[in-house]
């Protein structure tokens, strides 16, 4: 899957290794709340090609919270 990617943290893209992690969190917490893979794969397209303010709010709530807030009604990431 691509998404954003930069070279530093302080980017408002993910970098390779943050992307790897948060793919794999979101999966598992996804698969955990037994949301079908269709449905997963929108989530996770909404939450790794989001805007600047939205992947700063990622790094801050991390992946746990942001897959609950991400099935929520407007929310940041849109989906």
């Amino acid at each position: 899957m691509e998404a954003n990617k930069g070279s530093g943290k302080n980017s408002s893209f993910l970098t390779d290794d943050e992307l790897a992690v948060y793919e794999f969190a979101f999966r598992d917490e996804f698969n955990g709340m037994h949301i079908p893979l269709e449905k997963q794969e929108y989530y996770l397209e909404k939450i790794l090609y989001a805007d600047e303010d939205a992947i700063l709010h990622l790094r801050k709530k991390g992946a746990i919270a942001i897959s609950r807030e991400v099935v929520q009604e407007d929310n940041i990431f849109g989906a």
